[in-house]
Protein backbone atom coordinates (compact mmCIF):
# COMPACT_ATOMS: atom_id res chain seq x y z
CA UNK A 1 0.00 0.00 0.00
CA UNK A 2 2.82 2.52 0.93
CA UNK A 3 4.66 2.02 -2.82
CA UNK A 4 0.98 2.71 -4.58
CA UNK A 5 0.23 6.36 -2.32
CA UNK A 6 4.19 6.98 -3.38
CA UNK A 7 3.56 6.39 -7.15
CA UNK A 8 0.62 8.47 -6.77
CA UNK A 9 1.88 11.52 -5.19
CA UNK A 10 4.88 10.99 -7.57
CA UNK A 11 2.67 11.28 -10.39
CA UNK A 12 -0.08 13.95 -9.13
CA UNK A 13 3.38 15.86 -8.98
CA UNK A 14 4.93 15.47 -12.50
CA UNK A 15 1.20 16.02 -13.43
CA UNK A 16 1.02 19.45 -11.49
CA UNK A 17 4.43 20.36 -12.89
CA UNK A 18 3.26 19.50 -16.20
CA UNK A 19 0.60 22.11 -15.96
CA UNK A 20 2.47 25.10 -14.06
CA UNK A 21 5.43 24.70 -16.79
CA UNK A 22 2.82 24.30 -20.12
CA UNK A 23 0.76 27.72 -18.06
CA UNK A 24 2.82 29.86 -20.59
CA UNK A 25 2.55 30.21 -24.23
CA UNK A 26 6.25 30.21 -25.22
CA UNK A 27 6.48 26.54 -23.38
CA UNK A 28 3.49 25.23 -25.03
CA UNK A 29 5.17 26.22 -28.39
CA UNK A 30 8.41 25.29 -27.59
CA UNK A 31 6.96 21.45 -26.64
CA UNK A 32 5.02 21.60 -29.60
CA UNK A 33 8.12 21.87 -31.70
CA UNK A 34 9.62 19.75 -29.99
CA UNK A 35 7.30 16.96 -30.04
CA UNK A 36 7.32 17.59 -34.28
CA UNK A 37 10.62 17.25 -34.47
CA UNK A 38 10.80 13.62 -32.84
CA UNK A 39 7.60 12.52 -34.98
CA UNK A 40 8.89 13.43 -38.01
CA UNK A 41 12.43 11.48 -37.14
CA UNK A 42 11.01 8.46 -36.64
CA UNK A 43 7.74 8.26 -38.68
CA UNK A 44 8.78 8.18 -42.50
CA UNK A 45 7.99 11.00 -45.01
CA UNK A 46 5.13 10.62 -47.69
CA UNK A 47 7.69 12.48 -50.26
CA UNK A 48 10.12 10.29 -49.06
CA UNK A 49 11.04 7.64 -52.15
CA UNK A 50 13.61 4.83 -52.40
CA UNK A 51 16.50 6.25 -54.89
CA UNK A 52 15.84 3.19 -57.26
CA UNK A 53 13.54 4.16 -59.86
CA UNK A 54 13.35 0.59 -61.87
CA UNK A 55 13.40 -2.40 -59.34
CA UNK A 56 11.99 -5.88 -59.62
CA UNK A 57 11.09 -7.61 -63.23
CA UNK A 58 13.05 -5.87 -66.38
CA UNK A 59 10.78 -4.93 -68.92
CA UNK A 60 10.62 -7.81 -72.11
CA UNK A 61 10.54 -5.57 -74.24
CA UNK A 62 14.18 -3.40 -72.84
CA UNK A 63 16.44 -4.91 -74.62
CA UNK A 64 19.78 -2.96 -72.84
CA UNK A 65 18.50 -3.71 -69.32
CA UNK A 66 18.31 -7.81 -70.76
CA UNK A 67 21.26 -7.38 -71.89
CA UNK A 68 23.05 -6.34 -69.16
CA UNK A 69 21.19 -9.05 -66.35
CA UNK A 70 21.65 -11.53 -68.48
CA UNK A 71 25.82 -10.74 -68.28
CA UNK A 72 25.57 -10.82 -64.82
CA UNK A 73 28.17 -9.37 -62.59
CA UNK A 74 31.63 -10.34 -63.08
CA UNK A 75 32.94 -8.95 -60.07
CA UNK A 76 33.32 -11.95 -58.02
CA UNK A 77 34.80 -14.23 -61.01
CA UNK A 78 37.64 -11.45 -61.43
CA UNK A 79 38.14 -11.25 -57.75
CA UNK A 80 38.69 -15.05 -57.69
CA UNK A 81 41.16 -15.19 -60.60
CA UNK A 82 43.34 -12.25 -59.21
CA UNK A 83 43.29 -14.06 -55.92
CA UNK A 84 44.09 -17.34 -57.25
CA UNK A 85 46.88 -16.13 -59.50
CA UNK A 86 48.66 -14.07 -56.74
CA UNK A 87 48.75 -17.35 -54.51
CA UNK A 88 50.08 -19.45 -57.19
Amino acid sequence: MKYSKTVTYVLAGAGIGALIMLARRQNKVDLQGMVQTVKNKFSPSKAYSLPVEKAGLSDPMDIDDNKMVSEGSQYGVHYYNQKEQDDA
